[in-house]
């Protein structure tokens, strides 16, 4: 409950969430280098900064076309979630697409850092309009949020999490804005991962609505099976053909059109609460 929240974090005023106390934070870019690393110890072979351009079939397999060369392979997943739609249009009708967008302040000062999250976890509340935080190795705050107009959002967005941070956090002193960036991931209407049947030796793997770090990891375990030689409709994910969404152009602006009325009913029920505390 809020009170609880209130007394792990040092985080003051009303949260509406919850805490886990085993929970804790990790730095999403190491953890895929680190996993990359154990990839070429095991025997992988990885080429950084090389697009796929196309994916044709061949007699026996596939042959990946990229600016620099070609490689051929016997199977072929796709693990591109969002960012795979030149190497097969009709995937990009399956999910649908969400601008994510992420800011870091400059570090706080260590009386601060002191009190909020002491123990080093991540926040995530129980709003409608998600809102999260955690720190980083070097005493940032990190923080995200989606936009509902996307005109302008890369300059107006961040600075509209910047100030949703300092309102919750009460923190008339947050350090402003170090880094800002974005990112989309895949949504599925049903927010269950995918595995989709491209054809002969060749399946995409993608869908984890936000939870990737978590999900794509133990979904490898399960891809690196079928590479291996598993019946994709062995794996513990259902397996078909793509599925575009009926009528994808209009359901593809659906999350921002929710997003304002997320926020209307967070607001609403706000004011309930510290209504209700008040009497």
């Amino acid at each position: 409950d809020s009170r609880a929240v209130t007394e792990l974090t040092g985080i003051r005023g009303y949260v509406g969430g919850w805490m886990d106390k085993s929970g804790g934070v990790l730095n999403p870019v190491e953890f895929a280098r680190g996993l990359a690393d154990a990839a070429e110890r095991a025997g992988a072979r990885i080429f950084e900064r090389t697009r796929v351009t196309s994916i044709d079939r061949l007699p026996d397999g596939w042959a990946l076309k990229a600016a620099t060369g070609t490689v051929r392979a016997g199977k072929v997943l796709v693990a591109t979630n969002a960012y795979g739609d030149a190497l097969n249009p009709v995937l990009a009708l399956t999910y649908v697409p969400l601008t994510v967008f992420q800011i870091a302040t400059e570090p706080l000062p260590r009386d601060l850092r002191a009190r909020l999250l002491p123990g080093g976890q991540g926040v995530g509340d129980t709003r409608r309009n998600l809102f999260t935080c955690r720190f980083d190795g070097q005493n940032r705050l990190i923080s995200g949020g989606m936009h509902i107009i996307g005109a302008g959002a890369e300059r107006r967005v961040p600075q509209a999490i910047w100030r949703r941070l300092a309102r919750h956090l009460d923190l008339a002193d947050l350090p402003p804005i170090a880094y800002s960036w974005t990112g989309v991931a895949a949504i599925e209407p049903d927010f269950l991962p995918r595995l989709i049947d491209l054809g002969p030796d060749m399946i995409a793997g993608f869908g984890c609505n936000g939870r990737g770090i978590a999900m794509t990891t133990a979904m490898g375990k399960a891809l690196a099976d079928w590479a291996s030689g598993a019946d994709a409709h062995d794996l513990p994910l259902p397996s078909a053909p793509p599925s575009p969404i009926p009528l994808h152009g209009v359901v593809r602006y659906a999350p921002n059109v929710m997003l304002a009325w997320s926020i209307l009913r967070d607001r609403m029920e706000g004011a309930s609460h510290n209504a209700t505390k008040a009497k």
